[in-house]
């Protein structure tokens, strides 16, 4: 199947790379970036080439709808409060016949059953396993292992920025420097704001709630407290006493209603997230018929968002879809 990425800079690069290895089965006829360009060859693109420096040539892409593609995988930098231009972009491609697979959390919080309603009545498929926490598998897991299951209330660490700036200050790492190091490694957001003021956890936390717990939130609904400072110190305060600061979102149903929080949360020895530690991520499903259940992915980085982006090309690819004319 042909692929249009829109977006390349760590995560297209990565997944570029991982398509090469794999030898998965996809041709890239597309390449679309906001600062280097674009390409469209419909004999497929050398990736290999580019990956070594190519330029792309510069000038705007042409519309979505004429690109020789049959899977949109969009990767543009998050916009949490309109979801543009991505959402826009998503919008067009189940519009022209294409399947979607995004990373971007922004149109999937913004306006996500839209998009599901969109995909299904155009009988093409929406995936976007990447926008949650990397490969920890959420929508895979719902899919494939919880479909009957009623999920009541979900808690989780999704930020792996501010889960490694809090695990770094009870080791005496300056604030600073901890977000230093999440940006060299690319972990953190384009906007540092994002991670900090939790606007990306509430995006998270927003698709949680939507996809999984059948709620009508918007990011602006979900209640934040910042990690800064302040939290850092609290951290370090806690470490004294054998306890842990984690940077949780919380998703629950109280009165009727669906409602979710993200801040710092202060956790004992016995909490499943306690030792969900640095770059690391988890969460925690409480259903009726699975009980509780418990996922954790471990230090992950670039690389393993590029896996779940292929993971969910592999699915669409596995359905038997037709191929796009």
């Amino acid at each position: 199947m042909r692929l249009a990425l829109y977006g390349f800079g760590n995560v297209g690069r990565a997944l570029a790379r991982m398509i090469l290895a794999t030898g998965a089965g996809f041709t890239v006829t597309v390449l679309v970036t906001k600062r280097h360009g674009a390409v469209v060859y419909g004999g497929g693109i050398d990736l290999a080439a580019i990956l070594a420096g190519t330029d792309l040539p510069r000038g705007n892409a042409p519309p979505i709808a004429s690109l020789p593609a049959d899977i949109l995988v969009e990767m543009t930098p998050l916009e949490p409060r309109t979801g543009e231009p991505a959402l826009s972009y998503i919008r067009d491609a189940l519009n022209a016949g294409m399947h979607v697979v995004t990373a971007n959390k922004g149109p999937i919080a913004r306006a996500y059953r839209e998009l599901d309603a969109l995909a299904t009545k155009n009988h093409r498929l929406l995936r976007f396993e990447a926008t949650l926490a990397d490969c920890l598998p959420v929508f895979t897991l719902r899919r494939a292992a919880l479909p009957l299951a009623k999920i009541s209330a979900i808690r989780g660490i999704v930020s792996s920025t501010n889960n490694h700036i809090l695990t770094a200050a009870t080791d005496g790492v300056p604030f600073v420097d901890a977000l230093a190091e999440a940006q060299r490694l690319g972990i953190a957001e384009a906007d540092p704001r994002n991670d900090l003021e939790g606007h990306d956890a509430a995006a998270k936390a927003t698709v949680l709630a939507n996809v999984l717990m059948d709620a009508d939130l918007v990011p602006e609904d979900v209640k934040r407290e910042p990690i800064d400072e302040r939290a850092a110190n609290a951290a370090r305060a806690a470490a004294r006493n054998g306890d842990r600061v984690r940077p949780l979102i919380e998703i629950a149903r109280a009165d009727g209603k669906v409602v979710a929080s993200f801040g710092p949360r202060r956790l004992g020895p016995l909490d499943p997230l306690y030792a969900v530690d640095d770059f690391s991520m988890g969460l925690v499903f409480e259903t009726d018929l699975a009980g509780r259940v418990v996922v954790q992915l471990h230090d992950p980085h670039v690389d393993q968002v590029a896996y779940a982006i292929l993971t969910d090309l592999l699915e669409i690819s596995a359905a038997g879809t037709m191929p796009r004319r």
